[in-house]
């Protein structure tokens, strides 16, 4: 692999960690200011790329990647836990801006793909097992996983749709069901602890800034908050009942949510309940919210993704609405994405797309074009764990139904029924 600070890098600065004093070299690219935390201003940086940390025990290195994050100003913020002992550190930075380049630094700033959840086994043979409580995440066996969201702590939240529970990975690598009683069922609307209200095919959710998760219960028509201290409760129920489900977006305040219902778009407001926003899809998917505050939808029935204006009328921003066309290096809008299902942004406005039926994950830059970043197949193909995660030769996924972007930038895919969730580090691969 390419080492990234020779793909259109500004030049490297090093500090020594316990004196926080900085011994430059001759670069742009600097630590402005660095606290007592870790939590370091490196100025210089691209308005549209990377900026990573690396620390060595010595000047001369070995360096190991401690950081990455995207960079939109020319000052980032990056923080790192400061070692007990001295320290060197230098940073980088990476211009994704769009073209084939940027792509090239954007995978050179990724590294170790891995499975972060699910042993794999057919989905006939899938259910929730009272020995899979607080066992290591990647010996479980989970049903239909249909999204995964991690938070700022690092634990990530699984809906595990026909098992009916949430599972929570922890930091450690455990798991455990945060929501649902593993069996079909309507629980209370009130307050009431999570692992004692009945969920009915869960697979949507959102996580908003603090730890609180949303979940749509889809064959019961709600969305369910799920505090932080494990209490649920129903946010609000869908008149008329949902169909297809999927997508949820919750605002950071509670007041606006949208959640895809086969066809429509439903929106929710704290004074006016839900109603319809957008209709007249063929078969919804996921959906996020773009920088700007624009709704984007994918249409896995029209392999179309579209963005949506206030009114709710919309615009396709990718795929040529068939299977086939296009490709890699190749606009978006010319490209097939069959059955395009997950979305998620970066802060630049570039974004991640999946396909159910192509098995692929996608990245689109911010001149619209579009790049493969996994490839993969329909015959629950899982490959490539320990590698750096860029090989576009190698099918390593399988009918991906989610991929979400966490707290750290790492990449999260959900794929498959035999249940799969795998994690592509936001780190530079060193092997």
């Amino acid at each position: 692999m390419l080492d990234p600070r020779t793909m259109l890098m500004k030049p490297l600065l090093i500090a020594a960690a316990i004196a926080l004093s900085l011994a430059t070299v001759p670069a742009q690219v600097r630590i402005g200011s660095w606290s007592a935390t870790g939590l370091m201003a490196v100025t210089h940086a691209f308005t549209n790329g990377v900026v990573g940390i690396d620390w060595a025990n010595d000047p001369a290195g070995p360096w190991v990647p401690a950081r990455n994050v995207f960079s939109t100003a020319a000052v980032a913020q990056a923080g790192v836990a400061l070692p007990n002992t001295t320290a060197f550190y230098r940073a980088w930075a990476s211009d994704l801006s769009g073209g084939r380049t940027g792509f090239t630094n954007l995978t050179c700033a990724y590294g170790l793909l891995s499975a972060l959840a699910g042993a794999g086994a057919p989905q006939e043979q899938i259910n929730w097992r009272p020995e899979f409580e607080g066992a290591p995440a990647t010996n479980v066996l989970l049903s239909s996983p249909h999204i995964t969201l991690g938070d700022r702590a690092g634990n990530y939240f699984i809906a595990d749709k026909d098992a009916h529970g949430i599972r929570k990975v922890r930091p450690d690598g455990t798991i455990v069901t945060v929501a649902g009683v593993n069996l079909p069922g309507d629980g209370p609307d009130g307050q009431t602890n999570g692992t004692a209200c009945a969920l009915n095919g869960p697979n949507g959710l959102w996580l908003r800034t603090d730890g609180t998760v949303y979940l749509l219960d889809l064959n019961n028509s709600k969305v369910r908050r799920l505090d932080t201290n494990g209490l649920i409760q129903t946010l609000f129920a869908i008149p008329g009942g949902l169909f297809g489900g999927r997508g949820l977006w919750v605002s950071e305040d509670e007041t606006l949510a949208y959640v895809s219902s086969w066809a429509t778009v439903k929106q929710w407001t704290a004074t006016n309940g839900v109603t319809d926003f957008s209709t007249g899809y063929t078969e919804l998917g996921n959906l996020g919210m773009d920088p700007r505050g624009n709704l984007v939808v994918t249409d896995r029935g029209a392999h179309r993704v579209y963005r949506l204006d206030a009114g709710g009328h919309r615009t396709a921003i990718a795929g040529n609405g068939m299977s086939s066309g296009g490709g890699d290096g190749q606009p978006a809008l010319a490209t097939g994405l069959e059955g395009v299902r997950g979305v998620w942004f970066l802060p630049s406005g570039a974004y991640f797309l999946c396909t159910h039926r192509g098995s692929q994950v996608w990245y689109v830059d911010t001149d619209g074009f579009i790049h493969l970043f996994l490839n993969g197949h329909r015959s629950e193909t899982h490959a490539g764990d320990g590698t750096w995660f860029y090989n576009p030769a190698e099918y390593r996924v399988s009918e991906c139904r989610a991929v979400t972007v966490d707290a750290e930038g790492n990449v999260v895919v959900t794929e498959n029924d035999y249940g799969f969730v795998r994690r592509v580090r936001f780190l530079p691969f060193a092997p």
